[in-house]
């Protein structure tokens, strides 16, 4: 089934003549390869973390709301805000956390559809957004189909690890405060794997784009 559709898409309202594509996962499960991928096959790559940077930079949309919200102390002497403090001070801390991304998650998704409409003037047909916490901030009326990766929680400890210099712990710890790859496979209307080698997650990703596109044609 990987690759496939498993159900309906939405029907949101986006400029007509883009088809967009949420790409999400746990933590360590490779939406940035696949993304990639995908860009090799012509589709415009959104990626949230890059748009979360642009916000968060002195000037940027979430750079005053976020520090009248979190105060000074967060920031570097240049200004910028110090993002592993500001993470450290959210993390483990719900109601600290919500008041970050009541302030983050509609400034991105303001970003991503001013994105859209670049990809629209470049003359896209299939728009990709990468953004971990995609169904945890509800951007699923900004695309038309949910694609998930998913891996094994043991493999995605590993990969963490090894990407991010993490304990164990803190690595479970991570994925612990994320949606669990069952929860967005549910909800989702493509699902692929990146468990084995890159030419068998290549050809999932082939496979999922020529599907992709007799559904728009």
């Amino acid at each position: 089934m990987l690759g496939k559709l498993l159900r309906p898409p939405h029907r949101p309202e986006l400029p007509s003549d883009l088809y967009v594509i949420g790409l999400t996962g746990i933590s360590g499960s490779g939406k940035s390869s696949v993304s990639q991928r995908l860009k090799g096959l012509g589709a415009f790559i959104i990626d949230s973390d890059q748009l979360g940077h642009r916000a968060y930079a002195p000037g940027g949309p979430a750079y005053q709301p976020v520090l009248e919200t979190f105060g000074t102390d967060i920031l570097l002497k240049d200004g910028t805000i110090n993002r592993k403090i500001l993470g450290s001070r959210v993390f483990g801390n719900k109601k600290q956390l919500k008041m970050l991304t009541d302030i983050m998650w509609p400034i991105i998704a303001k970003l991503a559809r001013e994105e859209m409409d670049l990809a629209v003037a470049e003359g896209k047909r299939v728009c990709v957004i990468e953004a971990a916490m995609l169904l945890e901030a509800g951007w699923q009326n900004m695309v038309h189909e949910v694609w998930t990766i998913v891996i094994p929680e043991t493999e995605a400890v590993r990969r963490i690890v090894q990407r991010d210099g993490l304990s164990e712990a803190a690595a479970q710890s991570r994925l612990q405060s994320q949606m669990s790859g069952q929860q967005l496979v549910d909800q989702s209307h493509v699902v692929l794997s990146t468990l084995w080698e890159p030419h068998i997650t290549q050809r999932q990703v082939e496979e999922a784009w020529a599907l992709l596109q007799k559904r728009i044609h």
